[in-house]
């Protein structure tokens, strides 16, 4: 994995649990997290046309090179995480966004650094990725919700993740998709239970 890649990947988790903290604690409500995706798509899209300061740094510091919208990655992560907040219960939204925090960096770098065993659904990828994923997201979402529904929503997520978006070539996002996916899976369990 190339640093620039590793470095994206460590932000994704650290903007992930900084985020979850917000909400837990409260400051962040739907509300402002509403706010910030708005000004977020704003100063992605002036970014297109000029140079702004701090945008430009992280831009340039974390930016996958073949991304279409500058910033796209942090937006979809945004609309993930307001999704989850406004269609399921707290305790389940939580849940979603810490699977959606460690699922895909997890994954990725274990994958990357450690992995032997070629997926047979994506050969760019590796089975003990998709499984340190699982097991790391499942591990932590246990904290807000049952382990029932934690392994069920981080293993529903990462095989979504993994089967649909990557055989099917899906244009989604999947900092969009992981928590809705992972949500609506432990939200049906929940009621069944």
């Amino acid at each position: 994995m190339n640093l620039q890649e590793t470095k994206r990947q460590i932000l994704h988790i650290l903007i992930g649990i900084f985020f979850s903290l917000l909400i837990i604690y409260n400051i962040l409500t739907p509300l402002y997290l509403f706010i910030l995706l708005m000004l977020s798509g704003l100063a992605a899209v002036l970014s297109l046309k000029y140079k702004i300061p701090i945008v430009d740094l992280f831009l340039e510091k974390f930016e996958r090179k073949s991304s279409e919208l500058p910033g796209k990655g942090f937006i979809m992560f945004l609309a993930g995480i307001l999704l989850a907040l406004e269609l399921f219960p707290r305790d389940i939204a939580l849940a979603s966004i810490i699977i959606l925090t460690f699922v895909d960096p997890i994954s990725h770098f274990i994958g990357e650094n450690f992995g032997k065993t070629k997926s047979f659904i994506d050969k760019k990828k590796n089975i003990e990725g998709h499984l340190a994923g699982f097991i790391v997201s499942s591990i932590f979402a246990m904290f807000f919700v049952h382990p029932c529904l934690a392994i069920s929503g981080a293993l529903a997520a990462a095989v979504f993740e993994s089967t649909i978006i990557e055989i099917q070539k899906i244009k989604l996002d999947d900092n969009l998709i992981i928590p809705l996916v992972a949500g609506t899976i432990m939200l049906v369990i929940s009621m069944i239970l």
